[in-house]
Formats: structure tokens, sequence, C-alpha cells
């Protein structure tokens, strides 16, 4: 947790901190060194969400992105009420996955937000195992036009089908299958990979987006964009 009340205000874990949780109300203690990212946490490390994952650095660049406001949002329904990592201003959810996840965890937290929620997942760990590529007869572009005749429209043509891809991926993450709303993966370059077909799977479809676009849809910072970027980590395609 990024986010704890101290003294009526919203704010980031300091040294030698107290606060209160937003969900639970009940006394968290901050974490400040020199390898974990700074966080607030409660007594012998017992979140009150059962949704919780460790903060890493991937989190917080996306929560930050998103602005204060924005992220560690608690969402209430049905008497229930969990920390939404990012709540956009257009009231869109949008849930960031560092590690592996359980098919039934994904389930409830879908079920749980709705469908205005999508997914983030960190891909970093199994980057080296997702291949990323066109086939052969995409990469023709004449021949996608005399097969997808719609791909023109009062003379302009069509270039969107160039962002999309297949994919093939090496003991994927099969908990990721039956996944009900949109997911996206960060490779740590300046695209988001949507997955359109196959997620948790050994292969499938899916585009890729610039974060910029993805920021502009969603409301997000684009001047903290640079810190969601890695330069040295490229998906192979």
């Amino acid at each position: 947790m990024l986010f704890a009340t101290v003294k009526g205000e919203k704010v980031e874990a300091k040294p030698k901190t107290t606060g209160l949780c937003p969900l639970c109300e009940r006394t968290v203690f901050s974490k400040c060194g020199e390898i974990n990212v700074w966080h607030w946490a409660h007594h012998k490390d017992e979140s009150c969400d059962s949704w919780y994952e460790p903060e890493t650095q991937w989190h917080k660049n996306w929560k930050f992105a998103f602005g204060k406001d924005n992220c560690e949002i608690i969402i209430h329904k049905d008497g229930i009420r969990h920390i939404a990592d990012i709540f956009t201003k257009g009231n869109v959810v949008i849930e960031l996955q560092n590690s592996p996840i359980q098919r039934p965890t994904i389930r409830k937290r879908e079920d749980f937000y709705g469908e205005r929620m999508i997914w983030i997942i960190n891909g970093s760990h199994f980057k080296k195992n997702f291949s990323v590529f066109k086939s052969g007869l995409e990469e023709d572009e004449e021949y996608y036009r005399l097969h997808n005749p719609l791909s023109s429209h009062y003379g302009k043509i069509d270039n969107s089908w160039k962002d999309e891809f297949n994919f093939s991926w090496s003991w994927c993450r099969k908990s990721w299958r039956d996944v009900q709303r949109d997911v996206f993966i960060d490779f740590g370059d300046e695209h988001l990979f949507w997955v359109k077909e196959g997620i948790g799977t050994s292969q499938g479809k899916g585009k890729k987006i610039t974060k910029e676009k993805f920021m502009i849809k969603y409301g997000g910072d684009l001047n903290l964009l640079p810190t969601l970027i890695n330069n040295s980590n490229e998906m192979s395609e």
C-alpha cells in the first residue's frame, strides 16, 4: 500500500511514521528501506485486503502515472470493500498484476469490479518465453487489401491491421485462460501488448498499442510516461 491516512490526508510512506489504513482504519506502519519500495504495512504484514500483493517499483510507476487521487481507491459493492489499484476519471478500474495469480482470484476480482475493468500484467518475468511475430501472409500488404475489401473507406486505407500480431508463449500462465476482461501486457518498452485471443494459452493474437495512446484514453499523465519505459527491455518480434 503506497498511501495511508495521516491527519486526514492521503500521504505516502515516510520513515518512522504511522498512519491509518483507508480500508480497515487500523494502524499501519511505514516501511522505508533501501531495497523495497517505500510503503505502508499492517502489523506483521497481514493485509486487510485478500487481493493485496507486495508493492514494487512497477506498481508505483503505474499508480503515480494516474495520480494520487486516482490510485488505491476503495470500491464498495454488496457490503464488501476492496482497494482498486487505479480508478480512472472515466470510472474504469485498472488492476495491476505483477506476480502469478490463481484462477479463482481472477474470477472474483472480475466479478467484483464488473465490466468496466481491465488488467495490466507485468510481462518482464516471462518476456523471454513470449514471442510476438507477423505471419508471412499478414506481412504482405497487398494480400491483406485483396482479402479485406473493407480495410479501405472512402479511398482511405485502414492501416490498423499493421499493429496486429501473433504470439507464442512457452510455459504460459494458464490461470489467465478464462479471463473475461481485457488484458494488456507491459514488457517495459513504449508499447503495451493487448491480448485479443489466446491469453493463458501457448499461442494467440494481439495488438501493440503505445503507452502514450493508452494514457490518453484512460487519463494518465503523459509527463510521467517515461518512468514506465525501460528501453533496455525489448520484446522480441
